[in-house]
């Protein structure tokens, strides 16, 4: 997906592999990893994506769920 196509409707992918959706994102705070864009709510949330292991494999498994 592209920058203009978030991952997960622009929701906070980090909000999202813990379980929590409905958490905006910001365009601010974003990573494009293997391309595909995650938006964050914020900074350390972006950290948190970034650092905890396979946070984008969660994220798509609650987002699948929901």
């Amino acid at each position: 997906m592209t920058d203009s196509n978030p991952e997960f409707n622009g929701e906070c992918a980090f909000a999202v592999s813990v379980g929590k959706t409905g958490v905006p994102g910001s365009p601010n705070h974003r990573l494009v990893a293997n391309g595909r864009t995650y938006q964050f709510k914020n900074g350390v949330a972006r950290f948190l994506f970034k650092t905890l292991p396979n946070r984008p494999g969660k994220a798509a498994s609650v987002w699948a769920t929901r």
